[in-house]
């Protein structure tokens, strides 16, 4: 009876294992210390099988009580809920009995093996396992910033090395409250996450760093912000990226590496919610962007647009100084608006008295006195400045109080916003290191190194064709480095320089200098790179891990010094660039106060010319003095901005500005076209209606021939006319062509600029798919200038202009028009043909020389003409002086 207990319980374990589906029943009689799984005589094997692992519990999935089969005091198994300490993840094999025969079962497939069990509870009075390492996982929901970070559409980090610097504004609650970094990027798939790395700094402070592995879709990383890093007023935030290719060792591979920034998911996540925007008008700049990284200005006027334009168009100037925005859109709203989205400053500009019906909780001093201060309305939502007080003319001090502030623009223009550290302003002879411009010393392993860095120069900046600046190299490379290797220098995407790499062995270079012409210079903002391009034995041969990081070969010093001289300075119209760069020449000290002819007075024309205003407002350091209500008698002998759509434009001002009418109906045609839906390739619609246009001149000029012409001859004549005009002339053209290319290439002449009437008016047509379109001239008597910002229609012309006074396009600008296509972001410059100056500096001596080296270069014919007519005298004079002092042959 005793013997049968030990079978009794073995056969009521194994049937209620079986039933759990713990692990397969075996036979009640085998044999004892088998290894077989479920061999054991009246016990389980709790293990998993060997070769299988158990999964691990889902998580977050509770503990559960699994229930077993536990002998009693009568033999007989009872059930009972009893935990299970948890399964060992690696158990050790059991060894056969002595004597016992090897089992020959063949384990179970993975398919057939018994499901993971759950997880189990600690039996009381047993210790607690080691801790297993958490599993990282990716939210249900991802984490979004309260605050965007990216200051642009779109930053992309591009070849084995880059970087980014930009400033961010913080209120004091913001520097307080406790805070996450998210981060989120794509990248390319040859870039190598062993060897690649993207860092995050602010102030310095290290806050994110990890391998660049996100390929497949955008990466969410989180990281706590620690206390104490973020600063109330301005924070250095620097983005740098390095990256290997994972198979290639080409140069031409570098240019397939690229991180791209997710900007919904980049930014700062505050504990509790972002802090709210309340305070003086310091916090302004604290405002920040939305994730294209624009700043959205949304002005809530009481009445109508018209009665507002005075007010708003002053207002919006001193939001772009202290705001700082790297990228402002303004719109107009009449009335309360609903709640604002990231990145909107809400602007309420109204007398007390009607500050009730726009706002749930009005600042109660407005009644009392003129008001200017940030506040949080719940009616409006997001940050809300209210420019106020007890009547009219309490508002216009508002105003004046916002706009009582002036940039410091004597040494550098403030970029910081979009790109670290301000600019540079070279106003002549100046020399800096380019520590002092944001490039530290670098060693580089790679193949290409790209630096970049920012410099601006004055609006009346005239050295376009003589001169050069000059980048003073201190490198040092390895005899590793070939020949063939070589230094570029770009400016303003156009390549400027070249230093090629000569010496073999290895070498150093103290203040090699690089010619760069001024002619690739323009006033304003000026983005220069230096790229290094490295060619090896090791990367030619591109060996097993050749890729990977290794001595450096290359070192760029941060005393390497960008110099310029003395250039001429002499302020000339039209130049769109000196508007962009300066507001020139609306912002001269002692004029007039700028007229502002607005073509109708609806939101988005208005809308149009306050995000104009916001952008010159910056761009010259002070608020502008305007005239928005201008006598049209008076506007021939003022600086004026005209500003509407072109169907609203007057005939004159589009010829006075340099505009071709048929511009009118060529944006007509491509509205039609777009409306339908036909529009294809902008090169294709642009060559067909190129060949509809010269169908219609050949129509217009030529009469209709009569039907049933003897299509013989019409043959024959073309024949003859074409094979005279061409007959002989194929080797004379090609030889003229030959010496026109030799003289580019040596003295940058052109049949072109030989021409006596090179400066012969040229009206100019843009393109028909163009968004927004700025031209500059004269005004009619010659004494003032006219600039005309237009577009097809007003709500384009709102939505271009909010594109195109982006740091991005804004610095792309010149010439005496241009036109920008919203749809592509290019901007398309015609140059200018005839100029005349303003004098902006004293006429000393060397500025004088200088310009006039300048206009001579651009002017061959009267140099030619001046060479010939000194030559003559110089010639006459010393054939009499030795006919009176020489002796007679």
């Amino acid at each position: 009876m005793r013997a049968r207990l030990p079978l009794r319980r073995a056969a009521a374990l194994a049937l209620a294992a079986a039933l759990l589906g713990l692990t397969p029943p075996g036979p009640a009689t085998a044999q004892q210390g088998s290894p077989a799984a479920g061999q054991g005589t009246g016990q389980f094997q709790m293990t998993p099988p060997l070769g299988g692992a158990a999964r691990p519990p889902a998580a977050g999935a509770p503990p559960v009580s699994v229930p077993m089969t536990v002998p009693g005091a009568d033999g007989r198994g009872t059930p009972s809920a009893v935990a299970q300490p948890p399964i060992p993840q690696s158990p050790a094999p059991q060894s056969p009995a002595p004597g016992a025969a090897p089992s020959t079962q063949a384990p179970a497939p993975p398919a057939a093996q018994a499901p993971a069990a759950a997880p189990f509870q600690m039996i009381p009075g047993q210790p607690a396992p080691a801790p297993l390492a958490p599993v990282a996982s990716q939210p249900a929901a991802p984490q979004r910033p309260d605050r965007f970070l990216i200051p642009q559409a779109r930053m992309v980090f591009a070849g084995e090395v880059s970087s980014r610097a930009f400033v961010i504004y913080a209120t004091q609650e913001e520097a307080a409250r406790q805070a996450t970094f998210l981060l989120s990027y794509l990248n390319a798939v040859v870039v190598m996450p062993e060897a690649s790395r993207i860092r995050v700094t602010i102030n310095g402070q290290t806050v994110v760093e990890t391998p660049i592995s996100s390929s497949q879709e955008p990466s969410r990383i989180a990281a706590p912000i620690p206390r104490g890093t973020l600063r109330a007023g301005a924070n250095l935030v620097r983005i740098d990226v390095q990256q290997r290719h994972r198979i290639d060792c080409a140069v031409n591979a570098t240019y397939e590496l690229w991180t791209e920034i997710n900007n919904e998911g980049t930014g700062i996540s505050y504990a509790g919610g972002r802090p709210k925007i309340a305070g003086g008008l310091d916090d302004l700049a604290a405002v920040g962007f939305d994730a294209k990284g624009m700043t959205h200005i949304r002005v809530i006027t009481p009445g109508s647009v018209e009665g507002a334009a005075p007010r708003v168009l002053r207002a919006v100037q001193g939001l772009g100084l202290r705001g700082l925005f790297p990228n402002a859109a303004v719109s107009l709203v009449e009335g309360a608006a609903g709640p604002a989205p990231a990145g909107t400053l809400n602007v309420v500009i109204g007398p007390a008295g009607e500050l009730p019906r726009l706002m749930a909780n009005p600042p109660a001093e407005a009644r009392q006195r003129p008001v200017a201060s940030l506040v949080d309305d719940s009616r409006i939502g997001g940050p809300t400045l209210v420019l106020s007080g007890p009547a009219a003319a309490d508002v216009d001090r508002a105003i004046d109080r916002l706009n009582d502030v002036m940039l410091n623009q004597n040494d550098s223009i403030p970029t910081a916003t979009s790109f670290a550290p301000n600019a540079p302003l070279f106003k002549g002879a100046r020399r800096l290191r380019l520590a002092e411009l944001g490039v530290t010393t670098q060693e580089f392993s790679g193949r290409r190194l790209r630096v970049e860095f920012q410099m601006a120069l004055p609006a009346d900046f005239f050295a376009e064709f003589y001169g050069n600046a000059t980048l003073l190299l201190d490198v040092a490379f390895t005899a590793a480095v070939r020949p063939g290797s070589h230094v570029d220098v770009y400016v303003n995407r156009q390549i400027a320089s070249n230093l090629p790499i000569t010496t073999r062995g290895g070498g150093l270079m103290q203040h090699q200098p690089m010619q760069i012409p001024l002619r690739n210079f323009r006033p304003g903002i000026n983005h220069l790179w230096l790229e290094v391009v490295l060619d090896t034995e090791a990367d030619a041969r591109c060996g097993p891990g050749a890729t990977l990081p290794s001595d450096s070969r290359f070192v760029l010093f941060d005393s390497t010094e960008f110099a310029m001289d003395d250039f001429a300075r002499i302020g000339t119209v039209p130049n769109l660039a000196a508007l962009t760069a300066d507001a020139f020449p609306y912002a001269r000290d002692g004029a007039a106060p700028t007229a502002v002819v607005l073509a109708r007075q609806d939101a988005p024309t208005l809308a149009t010319a306050a995000t104009l205003l916001a952008r010159l407002a910056r761009a010259h350091g002070r608020a502008l003095p305007l005239d928005v209500s201008p006598a049209a008698t008076s506007l021939a002998e003022r600086n004026a901005l005209f500003i509407g759509d072109i169907d609203h434009i007057p005939a004159n001002v589009l010829d006075l500005v340099g505009i071709n009418e048929s511009t009118r109906s060529n944006w007509v045609v491509a509205n039609d076209e777009e409306a339908a839906g036909g529009a294809g390739p902008a090169n294709g619609y642009d060559g067909v209606l190129e060949r509809f246009r010269a169908r219609q001149a050949g129509s217009a000029a030529r009469p209709a021939e009569p039907a049933g012409a003897d299509d013989d001859t019409s043959t024959s004549e073309i024949y003859e006319r074409w094979r005279n005009s061409v007959q002989n002339t194929g080797a004379l053209r090609a030889l003229a062509d030959s010496f026109e290319g030799w003289l580019k290439r040596t003295f940058s002449i052109s049949f072109e600029s030989l021409r006596i009437n090179q400066g012969q008016r040229v009206l100019y047509e843009p393109p028909p798919r163009s968004s927004v379109l700025m031209a500059q001239g004269s005004s009619p008597n010659g004494a003032a200038v006219w600039t005309l910002v237009t577009g097809r229609t007003p709500e384009t012309l709102e939505s271009g202009m909010a594109r195109l006074a982006a740091e991005e396009s804004w610095n792309r600008i010149g010439g005496q028009a241009a036109a920008f296509q919203a749809a592509s972001g290019e901007v398309e410059r015609h140059e200018v043909a005839t100029r005349r100056f303003i004098v902006t500096a004293p006429l000393s001596l060397a500025n004088i020389r200088m310009i006039s080296a300048n206009w001579l270069s651009t002017n061959i014919v009267p140099y030619a003409l001046m060479l010939m007519v000194a030559s003559l005298v110089l010639g006459i004079a010393t054939f009499l002086l030795l006919r009176r002092l020489g002796r007679p042959s």
